[in-house]
């Protein structure tokens, strides 16, 4: 009987090695691309993230600005207001041309889980430098912080140095508020800005921001340059006021950019 002899040709062997070449090549292909494209996911993962951040932080303060405070610089690159802390309406209030103390509200009283004390402020619809100016004797902001005193007849009474309220409320609305707050874009950063005071002209409102932690505190770092611009439409019969900003947040390594642009309305009316 003869033996037979098994085995591959040096053609067969070549196309097992090519067949084989190829699903490395593709396997590994598919691995490599596997791998960019996780890391592409998170590098865009973390521009929506700063630019949801940057975003809420802004539209949550912005919403319960004092209404008739909001304004810009010249360059639309920053956005101030003065928040409001509390709201109540006042019985009696020491506006202009009335007979009452010039030293205190009277007003239904807070929740006692709201702030007590703050800066008063009544129907602030007036000239926007004099919102802002806390050296006048008269006008739409008290220009001291007012804290509770003895109650009167069940009614709260604010306390403060001698002021007039140049306008009355419709609703007898009186808002309680702290300092002015403001959101500025300086180079690539965008910096939310505390506890500076009132600064009367906003033209002056650049060299009063503070420069450093904790009244400087940084929102995002990922801003293309002078790509924010802040838009303030005011209140009307129809409607309420209504900020509005662009941004266009950047990655530095891939170059990828995200633009947001946003409206937030003021809810408070005055």
């Amino acid at each position: 009987m003869r033996a037979v002899q098994s085995g591959f040709t040096m053609v067969e062997m070549i196309i097992v090695i090519v067949i084989l070449a190829v699903l490395s090549v593709g396997s590994v292909q598919f691995i490599s691309y596997s791998a960019l494209g996780y890391v592409d996911t998170v590098r865009r993962s973390e521009l929506a993230s700063s630019a949801t951040i940057a975003n809420e932080k802004i539209s949550r303060l912005v919403r319960d600005a004092l209404p008739g405070s909001v304004r810009t610089n010249s360059g639309q690159s920053c956005v101030e207001f003065i928040p409001v802390l509390a709201a109540t309406k006042y019985i009696e209030a020491p506006i202009v041309g009335s007979v009452a103390s010039l030293t205190q509200v009277k007003a239904v009283p807070i929740d006692t889980a709201l702030p007590q004390t703050g800066y008063l402020a009544i129907y602030p619809l007036g000239d926007i430098n004099r919102v802002y100016n806390d050296t006048l004797a008269s006008g739409y902001i008290t220009n001291q912080v007012a804290v509770i005193g003895t109650p009167d007849a069940g009614a709260s009474v604010f306390t403060f140095a001698s002021f007039q309220f140049l306008l009355g409320s419709p609703l007898q609305r009186l808002f309680v508020t702290s300092q002015p707050v403001a959101f500025c874009q300086d180079g690539s950063v965008l910096y939310f800005y505390r506890n500076y005071g009132f600064v009367g002209d906003v033209s002056n409102l650049a060299a009063a921001l503070p420069t450093s932690v904790p009244n400087r505190l940084l929102v995002s770092d990922q801003l293309q340059a002078s790509s924010v611009v802040f838009n303030f439409l005011p209140s009307s019969l129809r409607r309420n006021a209504v900020v509005s900003f662009q941004m266009e947040f950047i990655n530095s390594n891939s170059s990828e950019s995200l633009v947001v642009n946003q409206e937030v309305q003021i809810r408070n009316v005055p």
